[in-house]
């Protein structure tokens, strides 16, 4: 006679069946070891009651009920163990739904050599990050710190851009890091040996920034040094000026600007005479100019002059495999800005790199900063972590924020759309896309090619 149990036992590491309700008609012995509870206790109970309990996580018990189809995940136990589960319905001899048997196969210690590569690839990364960042000191070069193609494509672009004189706007949101692309554009180029000089057009006041820019003549205004003074853009000759946030710059000095790039001269306030200025320009702005130019607050002919060549910094949010790479830089900044040895506990890299970031690279930097100075002992723990971005997750599982009224159709399919494309975009294949989203993976790749043409 085939002893039943023991050939499933050896086909799966614990086999559990419901009937059609959810309640436990059957758990394999092994059930404690993985789940921590006696199956013995489980008998007749709706299985929904132990996930609310904590035992394991997610459930696809009630979505087989459901959808009278085999479903599958990954889920994760009280005793911490990661098990592959499939859902698979049971039929009667008339062909009713009759129950759900699930099976399980313990793929805990895959994932710990998965997540033991990680670290391998990641430490990998971080030495290399070290050993540029070494290179660049000694030659006296700004770092670029990155890890993703799409940055990576920046920085061949941005090193490309350096050789030749053409204007250039640098585009992103803020605090990107457009400052450090044009320092590091600057030291890439011919003019490496001559001045930076960065000004931030929307720091300055209106009424101070014209001097500041242009210089101006002794006696040319209450309150002058006696002398006159030199201005920034003459400051800069022979090398580079950055422009930043150009789009908080005045009319009337947009007009004075285009001087300076037609002539390449500068006339200083209180001067009728013209000086001339040879400077490389790169501009940048979190602003879209070209609205701006329709509304009349940029001027068209500068903007064409600007916008020779565009060069776009993608925010944080999409390169999220560079966030430990920079949370891991800046550790080591600011230990050493303030002399105190600082790590960061595992789980609070998996934390950062899950925060959208909306601040960008600025908002790393200084929560990395925080963290260093407010920590009192050598590690770094989650529970140091602002609160704001523990909680983005549950902010997010909250639901989806509804801003405008709209067709039911069109709301599902912009929703459908966008978990595509996201799920697309972290996982790169239609298995893993379908795994994500708990749908099947003929329908995950007919949602590809319906909302990203170019997946086939």
């Amino acid at each position: 006679m085939v002893d039943y149990e023991a050939l499933i036992g050896s086909l799966f590491d614990i086999v559990h069946v419901t009937d059609a309700e959810g309640r436990t008609l059957y758990g394999s012995e092994r059930y404690e070891e993985f789940f921590g509870i006696d199956p013995r206790e489980m008998m007749g109970k709706r299985i929904e009651e132990f996930h609310h309990l904590g035992y394991f996580a997610p459930t696809i018990t009630m979505r087989v009920i459901r959808d009278k189809k085999k479903v599958h995940t990954i889920q994760t136990t009280r005793k911490n163990r990661k098990l592959f589960v499939e859902g698979t319905p049971i039929w009667d001899q008339d062909g009713n739904f009759s129950g759900v048997i699930h099976t399980f196969i313990d793929i805990t210690s895959q994932e710990q050599l998965q997540q033991e590569l990680h670290e391998v690839k990641y430490v990998s990364t971080v030495l290399q990050s070290e050993m540029t960042k070494e290179n660049n000191r000694q030659k006296g070069e700004t770092s670029l710190i990155y890890r993703s193609q799409s940055m990576e494509q920046v920085a061949m672009m941005a090193k490309k851009l350096s050789q030749v004189e053409s204007s250039m706007i640098l585009l992103g949101e803020s605090g990107v890091g457009k400052g450090v692309l044009a320092k590091y554009i600057h030291e890439c180029s011919p003019r490496v040996d001559k001045p930076f000089v960065h000004i931030n057009c929307g720091a300055i006041p209106e009424t101070l920034l014209e001097s500041e820019l242009f210089g101006y003549e002794k006696g040319a205004f209450t309150g002058a040094f006696k002398d006159g003074k030199a201005g920034l853009i003459e400051k800069a000759n022979g090398g580079t000026l950055f422009l930043d946030e150009i789009g908080e710059m005045s009319l009337s000095l947009q007009v004075k600007l285009l001087n300076v790039l037609q002539e390449k001269t500068i006339t200083p306030v209180g001067s009728s005479v013209s000086r001339k200025v040879d400077v490389k320009l790169i501009t940048a702005t979190n602003k879209n100019l070209r609205q701006m130019v329709k509304e009349g607050k940029f001027r068209e002919d500068l903007y064409y002059r600007i916008h020779v060549v565009p060069l776009e910094i993608p925010p944080l949010r999409e390169r999220q495999e560079e966030i430990p790479v920079l949370v891991h830089y800046f550790l080591n900044v600011f230990s050493q800005k303030y002399c105190l040895e600082r790590q960061l506990a595992d789980t609070c890299y998996r934390i950062l790199s899950e925060y959208d970031w909306p601040g960008n690279v600025r908002e790393l930097e200084n929560v990395v900063e925080r963290l260093v100075v407010t920590s009192h002992d050598v590690l770094i723990t989650p529970a140091q972590i602002p609160r704001y971005i523990h909680n983005q997750e549950t902010s997010v599982n909250k639901g989806i924020k509804v801003d405008r009224v709209m067709q039911m159709q069109d709301a599902m399919d912009e929703v459908e759309r966008q978990l595509v494309h996201r799920a697309y975009e972290q996982h790169k294949t239609t298995t893993k896309v379908a795994e994500a989203l708990g749908i099947s993976q003929p329908s995950a790749s007919r949602k590809l090619r319906k909302w990203l043409h170019h997946v086939t």
